[in-house]
């Protein structure tokens, strides 16, 4: 949509506890969440007509905010993975635990 932002927060709410965690601990995910939020601010000041560049760069963007928002999204159902594993595993931990008593 024309001017509408695309911050990661308003475009995965459901993962707003998981984003604050790996900005916090993964330098990685840091690196593209601010590469990601600099081409979006990018885009929209573009969409708002503040900047008026070529439209082969503005299409490049749009790809390269892609690519970011793709690799961004892979590096939360990771994080998310290994949060339900650990669970999992201290759950049978736990039930072993209980059986043996």
């Amino acid at each position: 949509m024309l001017g509408e932002k695309h911050d990661l927060h308003h475009e995965f709410p459901e993962f707003e506890k998981e984003i604050h965690y790996l900005k916090m601990n993964n330098a990685h995910f840091l690196r593209f969440f601010n590469e990601y939020d600099e081409v979006d601010d990018e885009l929209h000041r573009i969409e708002q007509r503040i900047e008026t560049p070529s439209d082969d760069y503005t299409e490049e963007l749009k790809k390269k905010r892609l690519f970011y928002k793709d690799e961004l999204y892979f590096m939360i159902l990771k994080h998310r993975r290994k949060q339900k594993l650990k669970l999992i595993k201290k759950e049978k931990k736990r039930l072993k635990k209980k059986s043996k008593e």
